[in-house]
């Protein structure tokens, strides 16, 4: 029971972690006028290795988070982290999430999700100009961008978000001595 508290506080740390690197340094790697979103990552495995309404809750949570400090329009992030975040935990027991590439991979698709939920908000307020063309374009670079930021996260994630439950070798072993 302690382990899952301090496994909860440093999940919760690692956001706020995230949260302050997402508005102070990585505004600064911008690349084509696109930054990786470190606090969609964490969403995304936070619902990939939990159920579906803990990954729509921290989605809205961590969305409306960021309404509050960066985005002009309150609920927005909100929502688009909520569908995404739920979407992910819908997948959560169909997957072998030890797997390198279903976490990559669902990061990068779940940037499309996110995305489209954004600009389709943005489009829906009047607010957003830009042709299908160039929302395509910027949606792909933040996708890579994350799905890069993903790969070289995956490690120190998984142990993060993993339970950490023992091994049936484990057992073996312990039975044979």
């Amino acid at each position: 029971m302690q382990g899952r508290f301090w496994r909860t506080l440093l999940i919760c740390l690692s956001f706020f972690v995230a949260l302050i690197l997402q508005t102070t340094i990585l505004p600064l790697l911008q690349f084509k006028g696109v930054m990786p979103d470190l606090l969609l990552i964490l969403v995304i495995f936070t619902a990939l290795f939990s159920t579906s309404t803990v990954g729509g809750a921290t989605g809205f949570i961590v969305g409306f988070m960021q309404d509050l400090i960066i985005s002009r329009y309150l609920g927005l992030c909100a929502l688009s982290g909520f569908i995404t975040g739920y979407l992910v935990g819908e997948l959560e027991g169909k997957f072998f999430k030890e797997n390198p590439v279903v976490p990559i991979l669902l990061v990068f698709c779940g940037t499309f999700v996110y995305n489209a939920v954004y600009f389709l908000g943005r489009g829906l307020c009047g607010s957003y100009t830009l042709t299908l063309i160039q929302m395509t374009r910027t949606v792909f670079v933040e996708a890579v961008y994350n799905t890069i930021l993903a790969f070289l996260l995956y490690y120190p994630l998984m142990r993060l978000f993993s339970h950490n439950k023992p091994r049936t070798d484990d057992y073996k072993s312990s039975y044979y001595r």
